[in-house]
């Protein structure tokens, strides 16, 4: 019996028309029929039937990462397509590959060293000590993954 791999790629989306603190709202069906489209215009019906594992399992809209499961193998197939796509959601959008892991663990802890240098760089756009707070909840939300 052969056990199945996973990857986990973490990606930032950015809009072009919003600034960088500005949250976004995108949803996870959204971006995984729009990946799963690009994945078949560019690899035809093989890249398409490799998307059959294809999942958006975390999105945060303020900083704007995202972590997409896939399959080891077919995970060449998305990161190489990334740089190439440029809407998200009805937005026009860049995607930049943060890390590729083989652990939600590891995409977890990349996230984290990641939401801290975004708090150490925003927090100082805040004056009061509750909006601090805010900004630190919504950038340190995470969901049972």
């Amino acid at each position: 019996m052969v056990r199945v791999k996973h990857r986990y790629i973490l990606v930032q989306i950015r809009c072009n028309d919003r600034p960088a603190s500005e949250s976004v709202a995108i949803s996870s069906q959204t971006l995984r029929s729009y990946l799963g489209a690009q994945v078949e215009r560019y690899y035809g019906e093989f890249g398409s039937a490799s998307m059959i594992w294809l999942n958006v399992i975390y999105f945060n809209a303020k900083t704007h990462l995202c972590i997409i499961q896939t399959r080891h193998g077919p995970h060449r197939f998305i990161t190489s397509i990334l740089p190439l796509l440029t809407i998200a959601g009805s937005e026009v959008a860049r995607y930049r590959t943060l890390y590729v892991g083989a652990t939600l663990k590891q995409c977890q802890n990349c996230i984290v060293k990641y939401q801290q240098r975004f708090i150490n760089k925003t927090i100082g756009e805040y004056r009061g000590v509750l909006q601090k707070q805010k900004l630190i909840e919504d950038v340190t939300k995470m969901k049972k993954l």
